[in-house]
């Protein structure tokens, strides 16, 4: 499929993404106000949100540990699933932009490592979505496949639903039993979020050397006028 030549139009989802933030907003407004013993749960859930919103560095494990010394797994996992399914609603929209508006570099569809990526997720994408949203790998590149190759978005919610509420149930179950303090998930969560955030730029940078050096290299072997 061709990056430039797609009839899919990332904006679609807008009005769906905006609905279901709204409604957790609320949900989780209406929540504190009515059962304040819920209020960290609430927290809980909006933070979920944007901690898997595109290639997030805010780390979304220590927020699910704390939650989980307060509450039950299966409702810890419950509230992080939903808030995944809005977070996937934003990225079907904004990653679907970018790629529509070029900012997905068009040499990336003709590069070895894209296309042989493609091959593999068209062999058996559900699998590969529920796989990679259950196992404890970085989720980001399968969902930008997904976006890129026009992936049904109620399939990959489903795939994704599937997927991330066992691990998240697990994780809280985990989270339980370790009853690591608050201060310890703090200190883990500072950790993780200035890692994160310098593996991003880290990739950013080698990026942008690597697309000089292209273009330096191509130079070179045009003749000269």
């Amino acid at each position: 499929m061709s990056l430039r030549n797609s009839t899919h139009n990332p904006l679609s989802y807008r009005p769906a993404a905006l609905i279901a933030l709204t409604i957790a907003s609320i949900t989780a407004g209406l929540t504190i106000i009515v059962a304040p013993e819920y209020w960290s749960l609430a927290s809980y859930g909006l933070y979920a949100i944007p901690s898997h919103l595109l290639i997030s560095f805010l780390p979304h494990e220590p927020a699910l540990f704390y939650a989980a010394k307060l509450y039950l797994p299966v409702t810890v996992a419950l509230v992080g699933t939903i808030a995944c399914i809005v977070a996937i609603l934003f990225d079907y929209w904004l990653i679907g932009w970018f790629v529509n508006h070029k900012f997905v570099l068009p040499k990336i569809e003709n590069s070895h490592w894209f296309l042989l990526a493609q091959r593999w997720f068209k062999k058996a994408p559900f699998l590969l979505i529920t796989g990679s949203a259950l196992a404890p790998v970085p989720f980001y590149p399968v969902k930008i496949l997904a976006i890129i190759s026009e992936y049904s978005i109620v399939r990959f919610i489903i795939a994704l639903v599937i997927g991330r509420f066992p691990r998240f149930w697990l994780l809280a179950i985990g989270g339980q039993q370790v009853n690591a303090s608050n201060s310890s998930l703090i200190w883990i969560a500072v950790g993780l979020a200035i890692f994160s955030a310098y593996r991003i730029w880290k990739v950013r940078k080698n990026r942008v050397l690597t697309i000089h050096k292209t273009e330096y290299e191509f130079k070179k072997k045009e003749p000269a006028n």
